[in-house]
């Protein structure tokens, strides 16, 4: 029963999920090269023996293949599926009008537009996606505030508490609590500095004090300010006064306030200027004022290695702060207009690219190890896992964050990937002429190593990673 559960679990939500990405890729080839005038000859969803097939009125072969893990678009004139090459024998066998629909033969332009509709075509799946789900369902919140501290964790250790507020790692903002994540799994080493801001409330009386050795005209607690705006040059607070001087001695230095502490409210009442908290206490001299702050705190936290339940009772580790969000991760429900949903939903597809961006940049300068390279395994692992515990719509919201990395992947400019055609094409525009096929053929076969290897490291890095889930 348990091998059937995991059938269903595992390898059907895998094969669809591939099947269905791949197909967006590869259709985005197709329709641009048909609209270009290019005759695709096959358009395959798998590799291997042909499980079914069906050719349009158009001469195109639409078939399954036994293996699903890829598939390709093989245009007229191509000699392999990748359309890695032009062989003149392909071509001298085509008829002088089969000729001006071949890959081929076409203008650099043409086949540009041809190469970049794949990736194009996985970004604007995504998109659609994640603006469908806001839409329906209203954006996705992590508000960035600790919701509760693991035992023992690093966080705890270094003196994170529940409420605090995290708004920086490493200098970089967090703006939701998946900003918190992405920034501690792209730490460059095992310390990050976490700029958190905590809510304090104090109580104080004001009174006759000296300031700058002058007798105060009336009472005062004894702090300054100014907008945060005017202090720093940042705007993204405008309402929100810092405290830039506390008078030694005075009412507000002895209840403990700090310069750089942000006022909130003073009796309840909201301060969005220094002049609301000075005519109040002129207003009651006599009262005592109870403050409301929040204070920015930066601690140096070394990640260790965390157990956490990774779903339906699987323990796992990994280095991370040990804290988890308010609440669980759930849509808004709020109404979002469909304008606005589109404008979300790009938004989300353009930060997972640099993040992601940000992580192979690492990689490539030698600040990030390859461990986190995962291949085929690890997409039917997330895959089986998002489908149990997340269902649907997680499913869903899985597949469109897949299939921005997937487009993304495939711009890279490693021969073989579209990204690499795109330069090679670039190319050719530039210098005004084909490049020789000998040249394109070292080129190919320096991207095939590239590929293996990247497989390879990948292929490896899942069986660890599976022996470990399997047997910790």
């Amino acid at each position: 029963m348990d091998t059937i559960l995991n059938i269903l679990y595992y390898i059907i939500p895998f094969i669809v999920l591939l099947g269905i990405l791949v197909f967006v890729h590869e259709f985005g080839h197709f329709i641009i090269a048909r609209l270009v005038g290019v005759k695709v000859s096959t358009f395959s969803i798998g590799f291997g023996k042909q499980l079914c097939s069906h050719t349009d009125k158009h001469g195109t072969n639409w078939k399954i293949g036994a293996i699903p893990l890829g598939g390709y678009c093989q245009f007229l004139g191509d000699a392999d599926a990748a359309s890695s090459s032009s062989e003149d024998e392909v071509l001298e066998s085509l008829s002088e009008e089969d000729r001006k629909h071949a890959f081929q033969t076409q203008s650099s332009w043409k086949k540009l537009a041809i190469v970049l509709a794949g990736p194009a075509f996985n970004y604007l799946f995504a998109i659609i996606v994640f603006s469908a789900l806001f839409y329906s369902y209203g954006k996705i919140v992590y508000p960035p505030v600790v919701g509760a501290v693991l035992e023992n964790g690093a966080a705890a250790k270094a003196g994170i508490l529940a409420g605090d507020k995290i708004v920086k790692i490493n200098g970089n903002d967090t703006i939701d609590f998946q900003d918190i994540s992405n920034e501690v799994n792209l730490a460059e080493n095992d310390t990050v500095l976490v700029e958190v801001e905590r809510n304090v409330t104090m109580s104080v009386q004001a009174e006759n004090i000296q300031v700058d050795g002058k007798n105060s005209p009336f009472k005062m607690i004894g702090v300054g300010s100014c907008s945060i705006n005017a202090c720093n040059g940042v705007a993204k607070l405008p309402n929100l006064v810092q405290i830039t001087r506390v008078i030694e001695g005075s009412p507000a230095d002895r209840a403990g306030f700090l310069a750089g502490d942000i006022l909130l409210s003073v009796n309840g009442i909201e301060i969005n200027d220094f002049e609301i908290l000075r005519s109040y206490v002129a207003e009651h001299q006599d009262e005592t004022f109870e403050l409301n702050i929040r204070r920015p705190l930066t601690f140096n936290i070394s990640l260790e290695n965390t157990e956490f339940d990774a779903g339906n009772g699987v323990k796992q580790k990994r280095k991370m702060l040990g804290i988890q969000s308010t609440t669980d991760i759930n849509f808004t429900n709020i109404n979002t207009g469909f304008w606005e949903s589109v404008k979300q939903g790009t938004s989300e597809a353009y930060d997972l690219t640099v993040v992601t961006l940000r992580a192979v940049g690492q990689m490539i300068t030698g600040k990030r190890g390859g461990d986190e390279v995962g291949g085929i395994i690890r997409i039917a692992e997330m895959s089986g896992d998002v489908s149990k515990t997340g269902g649907l719509i997680a499913f869903i919201y899985f597949m469109a964050i897949l299939s921005v990395n997937l487009g993304l992947i495939n711009l890279l400019p490693i021969p073989l990937l579209d990204g690499g055609h795109v330069v090679i094409f670039l190319t050719e525009m530039i210098i005004r002429r084909e490049l020789k096929p000998k040249v394109k053929d070292y080129i190919f076969k320096f991207g095939l190593l590239i590929i293996c290897a990247i497989m390879l490291l990948a292929t490896w890095n899942d069986i660890r990673h599976l022996i470990t889930r399997i047997f910790d």
